[in-house]
């Protein structure tokens, strides 16, 4: 069974967290009241996901996202994100979390967020070996508006995983910021909607405006880095109107919530001048 520890020294938040995925999920979940205590959990028993606070006594959502890229690097880290602790979790984020759901969210957003961030972490733990010896591939796709996400970016892993350029903790942030440009790149560019939670998505792409555009993915895999860039069909969009990607009180907001886990998980990001392409880098560890 797939386990979840929940972290948060307030028993009414983690407890709230928690039957969210109980409810709605098959998640086993697991509750901790700070990072010592997840961690401990976790030596006893095998954890799939950590979704934790910030603001904790003992070891705090910083130091246990820096604790479990250490010691269990295959486990993802969810950051639930409150007011005041803007800060800390774009910091976290830097440091090898893997997403973050504001906590005034929680509702509508912490089940499908743990979904997308498990799909894409646990095709890693299935993947057999590494093949170390390649040198170069590039990958190109055009795909319609529907076609299934979490297999494509499996298969993207899985190419990049054949070469020793990230750590399975970047192999999932890489996923999940290559999950956020293919949305915005359907949703904002093909389909010409601002919010992804738009209930004509699924009409649109079968009959609706821009339901005809397609996705076009171009996958580039050296030695020393991997680039990623997506292009949808749509009008593009002003680059400059984009917002500060420095301006941490934009992690309570779902505004833009996908360019900030883009620049924060990838080393470069590059849009061409129609606005209708992104290019996502991220270059070898050291």
């Amino acid at each position: 069974m797939t386990t979840a520890v929940v972290v948060d020294d307030l028993k009414l938040d983690r407890r709230l967290a928690g039957s969210m995925l109980e409810d709605h999920t098959d998640l086993q979940v697991v509750y901790a009241k700070d990072g010592e205590d997840a961690l401990s959990k976790m030596a006893s028993a095998p954890a799939d996901v950590v979704l934790t606070d910030m603001q904790m006594p003992r070891m705090d959502g910083l130091a246990l996202v820096e604790a479990v890229r250490r010691d269990y690097p295959r486990v993802p880290v969810i950051l639930m994100t409150a007011h005041g602790s803007e800060d800390v979790a774009a910091e976290a984020l830097v440091r090898g979390a893997a997403s973050y759901v504001p906590k005034k969210l929680l509702a509508r957003d912490l089940v499908s967020t743990v979904e997308r961030v498990l799909a894409v972490a646990g095709h890693a733990r299935r993947r057999a070996s590494i093949q170390a010896h390649l040198v170069s591939v590039e990958n190109r796709f055009v795909l319609p508006n529907d076609f299934e996400r979490v297999e494509l970016i499996n298969t993207v892993r899985d190419e990049v995983a054949r070469m020793p350029l990230m750590d399975e903790t970047d192999l999932t942030r890489l996923g999940v910021a290559l999950d956020e440009a293919l949305s915005n790149a359907i949703v904002h560019g093909n389909l010409e909607l601002v919010d992804p939670r738009d209930p004509q998505i699924a009409e649109r792409m079968r009959s609706g405006p821009g339901s005809e555009r397609h996705v076009h993915l171009t996958t580039r895999l050296e030695q020393d880095q991997v680039a990623l860039t997506v292009r949808d069909e749509g009008p593009g969009f002003d680059v400059a109107t984009l917002p500060d990607p420095n301006d941490h009180a934009r992690l309570e907001s779902t505004a833009g919530r996908g360019l900030i886990l883009i620049r924060t998980f990838m080393d470069d990001v590059r849009f061409n001048e129609a606005g209708n392409e992104i290019t996502l880098v991220k270059r070898r560890q050291d």
